[in-house]
């Protein structure tokens, strides 16, 4: 595992080159200054070995001269080599072989030194300058190293730019060790400080959503099987806790015997689009529903309007009619299906105003404290007489805790379930509306003994639009009943369900939740709503209960 990122390596690549090249710079002359320096060099160095000799007292040979011809070949090349070699050959014989040299040595002898230390400088000279071509080779090859490894680094800057300008960053998978190497930026998409180490492939694979680990391994082992891309959204949990979006492309390089050793990829933070994608799926989704709002409008003011109100125009032309005389029996018969189509429209306006608000996602609900048992009896009470062809009865469980709703929503609730059972069952059917505690909640089921709702139906009723297909083709109906009354439900902090009774009919239930009474919060911040709540309150409270 590495702890660089892959930027920093590569500026360590250009810094070695940079330091290799300065060490090998040194002096390097041209033709002439070479021949120059060699014919310098020799002279000092006889220079010198004139005064060791008269210090000596005697010959000190050609060390000096051949320490000479290293230097001048090593700074001149071959040229300065060999210059420094013939002037010395030429220089040591006029001073040391001529007759007029002072030492007075042997000529003859002295003169087969002189032509093999001219072989000998002639051959350290070619030596040396060769060695000198190949550091001077190397020279040039390290400078283009040097120049490579700058523009390489120039290149990665001005990719990590452009890739951190997207919020993109680049990283490497050592796959038999497990290291990783990462760019600064796929530190900061995991919420780490850059420059640190970058954690092995398995404690990676953990900061991973648990939800999509096994997606984002079945990635990877694809990639690794043979298929070499990689390309995978995939969430991330920062170590604040906090969840973000990444997407992660890459390609797998292999060895000569196909083995995969390295993955070599980039990461991209695509929390901000995913928010955008999902805002996108919601506002369509409520555009959706919008449109089926509408939709559902235009059909029941094109059919589930229009039949009560032509019915009650028909009747109020008859009733008004000049000169029609008739018993109290059949005026009062016209009365009543007036009354009955009126409370027909009633409910579906009341049913289209709570669609309307949740279509402008405008409904809201401030639970209210009720008296389950005097509201439930009374709704009973009064839908009873409503409903001639129903039996409808109550069995509330007394001492019942007050509860959270409020009133007009609950009464619309089981207004629309017992008219459903109107509706759905035989004339006769009984229908008990039962109200029990329930733990936290207060449950009220509205239960028939009819033939009971289809089981294929049960998931679908509360649907908006839904209708069973059996009864659709007998009767009438628009489909957004349920719909309103398990969204009310829900608005006041309870849940509904439907179910077929196993002594037979069908059941249907929602829960409202029980409140302290004397919590002072509560019933400081949740006033009762409405004259008739403010009564059912007060006579809860004066009235023993059975």
């Amino acid at each position: 595992m590495t702890d660089q990122t892959i930027p920093t390596a590569n500026r360590s690549t250009s810094g070695r080159a940079k330091r290799e090249l300065a060490r090998t710079r040194d002096v390097r002359l041209d033709p002439i200054g070479a021949l120059l320096a060699g014919v310098v060099v020799a002279l000092v160095a006889m220079l010198v070995k004139i005064v060791l000799n008269d210090l000596a007292g005697g010959e000190t040979g050609y060390i000096i001269l051949m320490a000479a011809v290293v230097l001048a070949a090593w700074f001149g090349g071959t040229i300065g080599g060999i210059t420094a070699t013939i002037v010395a050959v030429l220089l040591n014989g006029f001073f040391f072989v001529s007759p007029l040299g002072p030492t007075g040595t042997d000529a003859g002898v002295e003169r087969v030194r002189l032509i093999l230390y001219l072989l000998a400088g002639l051959g350290t000279a070619l030596l040396i300058a060769s060695r000198r071509a190949s550091r001077d080779r190397l020279a040039d090859a390290l400078d283009e190293v040097a120049a490579l490894a700058e523009d390489i680094e120039g290149r990665d800057a001005r990719i990590e730019v452009m890739l951190s300008a997207s919020g993109t960053g680049f990283w490497e998978w050592d796959i038999p060790t497990g290291g990783l190497a990462w760019s600064e930026a796929i530190f900061e998409q995991h919420g780490m400080p850059a420059g640190g180490s970058a954690p092995s492939f398995d404690a990676y694979v953990e900061t991973i959503h648990p939800d999509d680990r096994e997606g984002f391994r079945q990635a990877i082992a694809a990639s690794l099987d043979g298929g070499d891309a990689f390309s995978h959204e995939f969430r991330l949990i920062w170590p604040d806790g906090s969840v973000h979006w990444t997407h992660g492309a890459a390609r797998v390089f292999r060895d000569d015997a196909g083995r995969p050793v390295r993955m070599l990829g980039t990461g991209q933070d695509i929390t901000q689009r995913r928010r955008l994608e999902d805002e996108r799926d919601r506002l369509l989704v409520e555009e959706r529903q919008a449109g089926e709002f509408r939709e559902a409008f235009v059909d029941v003011i094109s059919h589930e309007l229009r039949t009560p109100v032509t019915t009650i125009l028909g009747m109020t032309e008859i009733l008004a009619r000049p000169g029609r005389t008739d018993d109290p029996s059949s005026r009062i018969a016209l009365l009543e299906d007036v009354r009955a189509e009126a409370g027909r429209l009633h409910r579906l306006v009341e049913d289209l105003l709570v669609l309307s608000r949740v279509e402008r996602g405008r409904l809201s609900v401030d639970p209210e404290p009720l008296e389950a048992r005097r509201l439930i009896e009374r709704i009973v009470a009064k839908e009873s007489a409503e409903l001639p062809t129903l039996r409808v009865t109550a069995s509330v469980e007394p001492h019942l805790p007050v509860v959270a709703g409020e009133e007009t929503y609950v009464e619309q609730i089981i207004r629309n379930l017992l008219g459903n059972a109107a509706k759905y069952t035989p004339a006769g059917t009984h229908v008990v509306v039962d109200v029990r505690g329930e733990g936290e909640d207060v449950a009220i089921r509205v239960c028939d003994d009819g033939p009971g709702v289809p089981e294929a139906s049960i998931e679908h009723l509360f649907e908006l639009f839904y209708r069973d297909p059996q009864s659709a083709r007998t009767v009438s109906g628009s489909g957004i009943g349920l719909f309103v009354c398990s969204t009310l439900v829900e608005a006041m902090g309870g849940r509904m369900w439907a179910r077929r009774r196993p002594e037979g009919g069908s059941e249907f239930g929602f829960t409202l939740r029980h409140i302290d009474i004397d919590d002072s919060d509560s019933s400081r911040s949740k006033p009762v709503a409405g004259a008739a709540s403010q009564a059912v309150a007060n006579k809860a409270d004066s009235e023993p209960r059975p």
